[in-house]
């Protein structure tokens, strides 16, 4: 446009984008609080219509026969079972993708670079490779991090009860578990 197309184009719309057509909105107007009053003593009192006669005997408690609150919507009694998710255990929500990706970076991870050079070359079918040895140490990690959460607990329970605790300690050492002949 030209910088006269620009001047017109100011004159249609006019001051803080208002055009001719359209009225400006006045803002409303303040009025005292004694006035205010004065207006709402002269409106009629609100008074809430009637429960219909349907409603206050559907809310009544059937057993006690005690008429209960007539505001009071009672639903249907409703039990909810579901499945917990666990807890504890991040890998739940994770694809077996992700979780082979994640162990892979936390074996690299825990490795220096001549570590992994020399680790990551194996000789099919005599040794597995990184990915799989990746798994398996993944796996052991996450059962030392159980056991050691579990001898923990034990170690807390034991403050109060000892017995149940050495209970406890037989439980998680299976060379100790009776032998099923």
């Amino acid at each position: 446009m030209r910088p006269a197309g620009y001047l017109l184009l100011l004159l249609l719309v006019g001051p803080a984008g208002i055009t001719a057509d359209e009225p400006a909105v006045a803002a409303p107007a303040k009025i005292s609080f004694r006035l205010s009053e004065e207006i709402r003593a002269s409106l009629p009192k609100f008074v809430p219509p009637a429960p219909p006669a349907d409603a206050v005997d559907a809310a009544t408690d059937a057993a006690a026969g005690i008429p209960a609150d007539p505001d009071l919507l009672l639903l249907p009694k409703l039990v909810v079972r579901e499945k917990r998710p666990p807890g504890h255990d991040p890998d739940v929500w994770l694809r077996e993708k992700a979780i082979q990706q994640k162990a892979m970076a936390l074996y690299k991870g825990s490795m220096t670079d001549l570590e992994w050079a020399l680790n990551c070359w194996f000789i099919p079918f005599v040794t597995p490779p990184p990915s799989v040895r990746a798994r398996a140490a993944y796996e052991n990690g996450k059962k030392a991090a159980e056991i050691g959460r579990l001898n923990s607990l034990i170690k807390v329970i034991g403050l109060s009860d000892e017995k149940e605790a050495a209970k406890l300690r037989r439980a998680m050492d299976p060379e100790k578990l009776p032998k099923d002949n």
